[in-house]
């Protein structure tokens, strides 16, 4: 271990007071004296140190690169060594002096020449975006991510670029949204997410499958509110476009790979999820009839049918549990047991049917629809939702709580429910079937804190829906909850009415979906008064 003189020493070298022939000796003699462990004596020493001397040393090897002067790179070599050491203390990557650094480590990270420059570049950046600032550098000048993307394109260390990749894009997207929705940040998100996604279509080798999983967790973090802060409507389109045509190509391929169209399926729900209206209606699943049919958006839907069901089968057999642990050589059989894949078919599902139903509604009763095109589509997503409302029957029927059903996989449960309560409010005759399910998410929404409002927020369409058909106003049923005078008058020989409406189920639901006290809630508290 170094001792304080050393240490002393070596920091006066570095300074700036000294020559640059001294401060390179001093860089020389830091990995001599200093431990690499040794963060507190480092962190003295990089205080001390004249932070524009190393950066020149990486600015004089990016020229050498581009100018062809030399194959050897000592100078960037030294730096780039010494900047890795200092970046893996947590509290110097944080500094604004280690910060001021990352432009020229993006350059350094895009000289496809030397493969050890990039890779560490790429290593030492990865231990920077620990900070925000550095994430909010990045946002507000997309350019220095460019570069990478780029590169990725053009040479053969895809890997290591896809990587970082990975990590900065997705670290943009948490910034996002968790911490900063300022517009210009969001147009810089925008913008890196349109640079990738150009990329993804225009590549045909492994570039394109390794971009797969890093625009899906880029996507995953963000949510339409987060988009919503900024004008990115123009950006959006092209990233939509890009990621929805090259996914749908993936889909279209035969090839025993199968973990790519898996991949591509989860990432086409993300596009649904944030932007159905680019989606749908650019691709023009349901069109009028004038117009040249495009079946992409149709080919998409029956697959996430029919790989819906498929997952249900396979859960049908072994229902997911909370004591699932993935091991090394049992994770493929946990996930295909939580049925991994239905949240996100149930993700495309329920979005194209909650665009569907705005889209018919916009339109002039002069309007030329392919109703067979819809009623294809619909006929497909029935069995799916038909499949899923068996699932969770059969699931509670093995002596399941809900609380315990929705433990063992929130979000499937969640997304099962987004999409029934798409697809029961578009026809009454569905709701006999789904009747069981009722209670069930009446107890998620009383009982499950965390996952509770989402349920509540999924079935309040089906609720209004069901008293449209019977006639019942929505306002004037809330009055009569809460004065308990539920009368659910039906009109005569009423077709269409929903069999929900005058059950018991149906009122506590409603209750909880309103926010109400039910009667046995009421009770209930007056005994503990």
């Amino acid at each position: 271990m170094a001792n304080r003189e050393q240490i002393e020493r070596c920091a006066s070298l570095l300074s700036s007071r000294s020559t640059d022939d001294e401060k390179l000796a001093g860089l020389l003699l830091l990995p001599r004296i200093v431990d690499a462990k040794d963060g507190e004596s480092l962190e003295y020493i990089f205080d001390s140190m004249d932070a524009k001397f190393i950066e020149r040393m990486m600015r004089t090897g990016i020229k050498q690169v581009e100018l062809h002067t030399s194959a050897e790179l000592p100078m960037l070599d030294i730096a780039l060594s010494v900047v890795s050491v200092f970046s893996s203390h947590s509290t110097i990557a944080t500094k604004p002096k280690m910060q001021e650094r990352i432009p020229t480590l993006f350059k350094v990270a895009t000289i496809a020449e030397q493969p050890n420059a990039l890779a560490e570049s790429m290593q030492i950046l990865s231990r920077l975006l620990t900070a925000d600032t550095a994430v909010r550098m990045i946002l507000e000048a997309p350019d220095l991510l460019h570069g990478v993307v780029d590169s990725a394109r053009s040479q053969a260390h895809t890997l290591e670029v896809t990587r970082f990749l990975d990590l900065a894009l997705n670290r943009c997207s948490c910034f996002i949204h968790e911490k900063d929705k300022d517009p210009s940040c969001v147009r810089g998100w925008a913008e890196l997410l349109v640079s990738t996604a150009s990329a993804f279509a225009s590549s045909t080798g492994m570039l394109k499958f390794e971009l797969l999983p890093v625009l899906a967790n880029a996507l995953e973090p963000i949510d339409q509110v987060d988009i919503g802060a900024a004008d990115i409507t123009d950006l959006c389109k092209g990233i939509a476009d890009n990621i929805g045509s090259s996914c749908i190509w993936l889909l279209r391929q035969k090839s025993e790979a199968t973990q790519y169209a898996d991949q591509a399926l989860v990432l086409y729900s993300h596009l649904v999820r944030l932007w159905p209206e680019l989606v749908f209606g650019g691709h023009k699943a349901v069109v009028a009839s004038q117009d040249r049919p495009n079946k992409d958006s149709e080919l998409i839907l029956r697959l996430a049918c029919v790989e819906a069901q498929a997952a249900i089968d396979s859960m049908m057999i072994f229902p997911p549990s909370a004591s699932d642990v993935d091991t090394e050589n049992g994770a493929e059989v946990a996930r295909l047991r939580r049925g991994w894949k239905l949240s996100f078919c149930a993700e495309i599902l329920a979005g194209w049917l909650e665009w569907i139903s705005s889209w018919l509604e916009e339109q002039p009763e002069s309007a030329s629809v392919d109703e067979g095109a819809i009623y294809g589509v619909m006929s497909e997503i029935h069995k799916a939702a038909q499949a899923a409302v068996g699932f969770l029957v059969d699931w509670k029927d093995r002596g399941r709580s809900e609380q315990e059903i929705i433990d063992a996989g929130p979000e499937l449960v969640v997304s099962i429910v987004r999409m029934l309560g798409q697809w029961l409010a578009t026809d009454p005759k569905l709701h006999q079937a789904a009747l069981p399910v009722l209670a069930m998410c009446t107890s998620w929404i009383k009982q499950d804190t965390v996952h509770g409002a989402a349920v509540k927020e999924f079935m309040r369409p089906c609720v209004s829906f069901a008293l449209e058909t019977c006639g019942i106003d929505e306002t004037q049923f809330i009055a009569d909850l809460e004065s308990r005078e539920l009368r659910h008058d039906r009109k005569p020989a009423h077709e269409f009415a929903s069999p929900w409406v005058g059950t018991v189920d149906f009122d506590d639901l409603s209750y909880a979906v309103y926010g109400l006290q039910s009667d046995e809630e009421v009770l209930r508290a007056r005994k503990t008064a």
